[in-house]
């Protein structure tokens, strides 16, 4: 199962959280030079997008998504992030270079690394889910930061500040 047929199946809600409200987990990423925040129609219901316009080829412009909800329900984490890695695993062609558990933070956490098919473009893509626990609330996070492949190497340092650089903090 992917995370939403996961969240389908246990009927199971994710509410977008918004970066200026008062929850008790917030999270945030760097932006760094050359990346700019995206209007919030790009991608309505994202916290955070950032785009790196200057590097824009055949139409792709790299990005990093940010999306943060909360859980209308507590799920058993780890049975949670199982299915994570068949989200990237059904995209159109997917090729791993890397996957693993290690939490992040100290919450639970499944971070995968690899390049699909998307249209015309063969993409380089990051993902990190994060389940964050406060109480009796429960949230997902996602960090998605993807590139054109051919641009991979001249933004590897930029897509791991991005991936390092997500900050989680529960008040």
């Amino acid at each position: 199962m992917t995370v939403r047929e996961f969240l389908d199946v246990h009927q199971v809600t994710c509410t977008p959280c918004h970066p200026d409200a008062a929850d008790p987990v917030t999270v945030a990423i760097p932006q760094l030079p050359g990346w700019e925040p995206a209007p919030s129609e790009a991608a309505p219901g994202a916290y955070t997008v950032l785009v790196s316009p200057a590097h824009i080829s055949d139409y792709w412009c790299p990005n990093a998504v940010l999306l943060h909800g909360e859980l209308s329900t507590a799920v058993d984490a780890e049975q949670l992030l199982n299915c994570a890695f068949t989200d990237s695993r059904r995209l159109p062609e997917w090729r791993e270079h890397e996957s693993n558990r290690v939490p992040y933070q100290g919450h639970p956490s499944a971070f995968v690394r690899g390049v699909y098919t998307a249209e015309q473009w063969t993409v380089s893509t990051t993902t990190r889910y994060v389940v964050i626990t406060r109480g009796s609330r429960q949230f997902l996070t996602q960090l998605t930061v993807t590139t054109l492949l051919d641009q991979a190497d001249d933004l590897e340092v930029d897509v791991t500040v991005i991936n390092v650089g997500l900050t989680i903090t529960v008040s």
